[in-house]
């Protein structure tokens, strides 16, 4: 059971969920049309700046001494980690910017900041998962592309929703949170990258 429950922890690890994000909206909305060419460029310079450069940077920190294992479970341990991976999605936002994608997937990519800096103000007094924040968020930002869209996707949603259960039940299993801890992360990144969607949804329809 504990390595069935590593094993959902690595496939869906917080620093990929920016990936699996534009890989969908990358196939579930007319951003297909793009040039095969485009998406690859765009999705190698977003699994770079929120997954490998992090990545790294964590990595180097526990070697050195400055966290003791790559989960992080020390919550005092978390603040500069925080740090490199919010840096890295504002990276990943000017990247975004410079490509000139879409104002929504560029609004959807702040709603994750904002969600990591929130979890971030959290992290000084209470430990929050980190898992459940990114499957959380990247099932807000589905939800709220699927209502700007009028999109019904409903084997990706209930994909969505078992992957959710199965995260929050592996960082149980493991010890690292407390169920608490899974609920909150997990409505904290639903509730801000849904929240952002609604923000593009509102811009469009009074603005635009």
């Amino acid at each position: 059971m504990r390595l069935f429950a590593n094993i959902i922890s690595i496939i869906f690890h917080p620093l990929l969920m920016v990936t699996y994000g534009v890989i969908l909206a990358l196939s579930y909305t007319y951003l297909s049309i793009y040039p095969a060419n485009i998406k690859q460029f765009l999705l190698m310079g977003v699994f770079l700046t929120t997954a490998v450069i992090p990545g790294a940077f964590i990595f180097l920190l526990v070697r050195t001494g400055g966290a003791s294992d790559l989960e992080l479970t020390n919550r005092k341990e978390r603040l500069i980690p925080y740090l490199i991976i919010i840096l890295s999605n504002i990276t990943c936002l000017f990247l975004m910017f410079r490509m000139k994608v879409p104002d929504w997937l560029i609004d959807l990519i702040m709603g994750v900041c904002v969600a990591l800096i929130i979890s971030f103000c959290i992290n000084f007094f209470w430990k929050i998962s980190a898992h459940a924040l990114g499957i959380g968020g990247l099932l807000g930002a589905v939800m709220g592309m699927s209502e700007m869209y009028r999109l019904n996707p409903y084997p990706l949603f209930i994909a969505l929703i078992i992957a959710a259960g199965l995260v929050g039940t592996s960082r149980i299993i493991l010890k690292k949170h407390t169920p608490l801890q899974v609920y909150a992360g997990f409505t904290l990144g639903l509730v801000t990258t849904y929240l952002f969607s609604i923000k593009v949804i509102l811009y469009y329809i009074f603005i635009k």
